[in-house]
């Protein structure tokens, strides 16, 4: 959460004209099986749009119980957004859940049975029979084209003038179909004053420190205020400021924050992780990237080929778990193994130069730790990993000491922070 909003900026927030109401669904929400991250995503855009959201709630997957928030939300507010129920399977309920809402019925939808079609076509399949059921929309919906998945979103315009979207519920089909038809649906007829908003993503610095910074510099512009986010370990730092405050204030407010920050900010979009602004330095630079991973079992790759064009920067990765393996394919020393264990700075800047060697590759990342529960000695406790990269501008290593609160947070700390260490070291050739 926010550590600091001035009550200026809260009172104008609270006073917004225009406001928005977010639904999600699916017994799987519900049960806690799967978390709720749509609604916070959608809450956070519609607020960056400038209005307020009055509300979010989870339907259960029953057409009633779906009418029933619907028909609340779109009395709350002035937009609506809706994820999840769109597929081909019997618990699909969201359109006859929307054509009861709002006195409809639903029917084979042409256009959007088109566009569902048209995906299996061009995968080369035959739509199955269930599919159709993804057609069937309210009469009065005008579609939402979906360019990542098979389920079309549809929209709906009560009689009062409440815009309802109803998205898919998979993250990266209803964030795309957000970005390129919903967000300037709304941003051409809202007719919505957004406040002006930066972002800064922050890796080394907490958020005592940043508050220490940034505090006294941001008081100087008048209107603009600071505030915090943690997502462990990462750091965000964001600039508010009414519509009313002048641009060039604004303007003059972030570029003192960024000088501030300098390496410290790896990133100005929340949208661009520390793996996808590592691959933008390297592809700039015609680099590329081998991993050698122990105690992160591989996790290191997975920050890097989640994001979309990593082949052209990461070359290939190792995972190194034993000792054997560290020997045979790495090239690590076993006299330093011997002399010194697994867990040592020696032996991570090895496994950084072994990979970069193998891959024939410009950079190589090694880390080698104890994540725990077990094996952690008084020399070495559990959260003791040490990190090497090797690469044009030499080799850099260090031992983190982290709390022992959980394997996976170990394993994910020692990631990012490796992953850091070699943006920092591409830095300093730049």
């Amino acid at each position: 959460m926010y550590q600091r909003l001035e009550a200026g900026m809260i009172a104008a927030m609270n006073d917004a004209s225009a406001t928005a109401f977010v639904v999600s669904q699916g017994e799987e929400l519900l049960t806690g099986q799967t978390v709720d991250t749509n609604s916070a995503w959608l809450c956070g855009k519609l607020t960056d749009l400038g209005f307020r959201v009055v509300g979010a709630a989870t339907a259960a997957d029953r057409t009633d119980a779906i009418a029933d928030v619907l028909t609340r939300a779109v009395a709350s507010a002035d937009v609506v957004v809706c994820t999840g129920g769109l597929g081909p399977t019997e618990d699909d309920l969201t359109a006859e859940a929307a054509a009861i809402a709002f006195d409809d019925t639903v029917a084979l939808n042409p256009e959007a049975l088109e566009q569902v079609e048209a995906k299996y076509r061009a995968a080369g399949h035959t739509m199955a029979a269930a599919n159709r059921r993804q057609a069937m929309l309210p009469t009065r919906a005008f579609i939402v084209p979906n360019g990542r998945g098979t389920a079309p979103g549809f929209g709906v315009t009560t009689a009062a003038g409440t815009r309802l979207f109803c998205l898919p519920g998979v993250p990266s089909e209803m964030k795309a179909m957000w970005h390129e038809v919903v967000r300037p649906a709304l941003v051409e007829e809202g007719g919505v004053a957004a406040p002006r908003r930066f972002l800064f993503r922050v890796l080394g610095r907490g958020e005592s420190q940043l508050q220490d910074l940034l505090g006294d510099v941001i008081a100087g512009f008048d209107g603009v205020v600071l505030g915090f986010r943690t997502a462990m370990p990462e750091n965000q730092v964001k600039l508010v400021a009414d519509p009313e405050v002048p641009a060039d204030r604004f303007d003059a407010a972030v570029d003192a924050v960024r000088l501030l920050l300098g390496k410290d900010a790896f990133s100005e979009d929340e949208d661009v992780s520390l793996a996808a602004a590592i691959g933008e330095l390297l592809v700039a630079r015609g680099e590329r990237l081998a991993l050698a991973e122990s105690c992160t079992g591989g996790l290191i790759g997975h920050l890097c080929v989640t994001e979309p064009g990593s082949s052209r920067w990461l070359e290939r990765g190792f995972v190194t778990y034993s000792n054997a393996a560290k020997v045979s394919e790495l090239g690590v020393l076993e006299s330093t193994l011997e002399a010194q264990g697994a867990v040592a700075e020696e032996i991570a800047v090895q496994m950084a130069a072994g990979a970069r060697e193998a891959g024939g590759v410009e950079w190589g990342i090694g880390v080698t730790g104890i994540a725990g529960p077990g094996g952690g000695t008084e020399a070495k406790p559990v959260g003791t990993v040490c990190v090497g990269i090797d690469g044009p501008a030499g080799s850099r290593v260090r031992t983190l000491f982290l709390p022992a609160r959980g394997r996976d947070m170990v394993r994910r700390f020692s990631a990012v922070i490796a992953l850091d260490m070699l943006r920092r070291q591409i830095l300093r050739l730049n």
